[in-house]
């Protein structure tokens, strides 16, 4: 799925029939190029979004990490509403398509097979038993960041956009069905605004000319489009329309609320169109009074979008399951102290949720301490949720009517690339300073024992080498030096020789120990005073091989 021009596409495919499971449905070719009726647990499986993780990615980097953790932005776990949206959905698209066969023969058939007992009425001309129209729709009414949009197009999903026909019991019927189509709620909250959106729309998924043609003329009104705007919904057999953001009604000027609905009306009482609208609190004045509206919602059930709640189980199985996706260097077990706080700071806001949960990570990746704790959670809370706190306020109280006159607020963690931006320049800049520190003489040690790791030797053998490399080149010896005098100790060291590092009294009697001629002390200073290095008279005597292989 993409956005294109702001208008949600899907899928275009070929016609493929299956005989229906419902017999109101038989014969039906709308509804049998539809796929199958999904149980629970097949719908939970194409709906969810796992991004691929690995817990070895907490070895990374940290630059790579902070590009892991972006990953979470695409998580999706199926809730126990986002299931209730896919029946809903299922059953009014399929409903909605009973009294809309196109083919008058299986039309009869389908009537037939709905319902046993009808009089065919053959020896009356003309005759057609009058099926009313079963189409209806529903409201989904919640805050920003429950999740409205993404389930709806989750949903929606699950469908193809366009089912293209050519024929249907070996008859030739060229048609294509636009399942569904959805559609933002212009800002101004215009009909036309929304008209001049729905042509749009079908030209860009039927490659059609349909705004060229019906909103080219001067001074086109919303009156003038609206009848074209059924007559196409039929045409196209329109499964079901999807209007979002329905809460920008209430900025329309007097009468566009009114006339925006009056036209929803239309669609499913005259055309049996199935019309769904999604939006805030804010919209909740305008849909309640608005009562044929109201009437047809009931048909599937008005939906007020819930946030998780604490003690349910959709709660806790959400945040186990998204707490799996950690690329902090230290994992962090999920404590009831840390559940109960991002709880408190999100109220089962989902989008909240899964961004505190990312900016926690940004915040701890590539510091000294990666630990995720309670006060991290609510530091990033404090800063970033400044403008939300009206609404997790009104939450905390359960208040829906200070909810339906709290302004729609952009949520300041939507520009979350900024915090990535800031987390990323922060790990330069460390990764950067510690860069520096490894070139410093006080850090020799850590690099002659990262060499001589690399090299092959286990861990306390290099440590055990390195320490005594150092005693014995002294002070002012650089690091070229001290590795190779550390190669060469842990080539000539005895198997199952002591490992243990010396202590400092032990250094300096090594280093007042009278060399002899053959010892490798006596051999760096007869070629310091032949004018040559410690490691090319080491190389001269025989009695080390080149160091470029160890630091290639």
């Amino acid at each position: 799925m993409i956005k294109a021009d702001s208008v949600f596409t899907g899928a275009t495919v070929d016609a493929g029939y299956h005989d229906s499971e419902d017999p109101m449905n038989k014969h039906n070719c709308y509804v049998e190029a539809l796929p199958r009726i999904l149980t629970s647990g097949r719908a939970t499986s194409l709906m969810r979004r796992q991004p691929a993780y690995h817990k070895a990615e907490r070895l990374l980097p940290p630059e790579m990490r902070l590009h892991g953790v972006q990953r979470i932005a695409n998580y999706i776990d199926p809730t126990c509403v986002l299931l209730d949206i896919e029946q809903r959905f299922s059953r009014l698209i399929r409903n909605g398509y009973v009294s809309r066969n196109p083919l008058s023969a299986e039309w009869r058939s389908q009537m037939l097979a709905g319902f046993p007992t009808i009089d065919e009425g053959k020896d009356i001309p003309g005759y057609r038993p009058i099926i009313r129209s079963t189409a209806s729709g529903f409201f989904a009414i919640g805050i920003s960041g429950v999740g409205k949009s993404t389930a709806i197009e989750s949903v929606l999903s699950l469908y193809p956009q366009v089912i293209v026909h050519t024929e249907y019991n070996g008859r030739p019927f060229d048609q294509r069905q636009l399942v569904w189509l959805k559609l933002d709620c212009p800002h101004d909250g215009s009909v036309k605004g929304l008209c001049i959106s729905f042509f749009h729309a079908l030209d860009s998924l039927l490659g059609t000319s349909f705004h060229n043609k019906y909103c080219s003329k001067k001074n086109v009104t919303a009156h003038e489009l609206l009848p074209v705007i059924a007559r196409l919904s039929a045409q196209l057999g329109l499964g079901v329309l999807v209007i979002d953001e329905i809460q920008r009604l209430s900025l329309a000027k007097s009468g566009g609320s009114e006339e925006m609905l009056e036209f929803f009306v239309l669609l499913v009482n005259t055309i049996g169109v199935p019309v769904v609208l999604v939006g805030t609190f804010k919209a909740f004045p305008i849909l309640t009074g608005a009562f044929a509206m109201a009437r047809r919602g009931e048909g599937q059930g008005d939906l007020i979008w819930p946030t998780l709640k604490e003690k349910e189980a959709d709660w806790g199985f959400f945040l186990n399951e998204l707490w799996k996706y950690q690329w902090t260097s230290v994992h962090t077990e999920l404590t009831e102290e840390i559940k109960k706080v991002i709880y408190e700071e999100s109220q089962g806001i989902t989008d909240i949720v899964i961004k505190l949960y990312m900016l926690a990570q940004w915040s701890v990746i590539g510091g000294d301490d990666e630990i995720l704790t309670p006060e991290i959670f609510r530091a990033v809370a404090r800063d970033s949720l400044q403008l939300a706190q009206p609404i997790l306020a009104a939450l905390r109280t359960g208040n829906t009517e200070i909810l339906c006159k709290i302004p729609d607020i952009q949520s300041p963690l939507s520009n979350i690339e900024s915090y990535f931006d800031a987390a990323a320049k922060r790990v330069a800049a460390e990764t950067l300073a510690r860069e520096k520190q490894k070139s410093l003489p006080s850090d020799i040690f850590s690099q002659v024992l990262t060499q001589l790791v690399i090299g092959g030797l286990d861990e306390k053998e290099a440590k055990y080498c390195a320490d005594l490399a150092i005693a014995r080149c002294g002070k002012g010896a650089g690091l070229r030096e001290i590795l190779a005098s550390a190669f060469q100790l842990s080539i000539a060291k005895p198997k199952g020789a002591a490992t243990k590092a010396p202590p400092p009294t032990l250094k300096e009697k090594i280093t007042k120990v009278p060399p002899s001629e053959s010892d490798l002390r006596s051999v760096v200073k007869k070629g310091k005073e032949e004018g040559i290095s410690s490691h090319d008279a080491l190389e001269k005597a025989g009695v080390t091989k080149s160091s470029s292989e160890f630091l290639d």
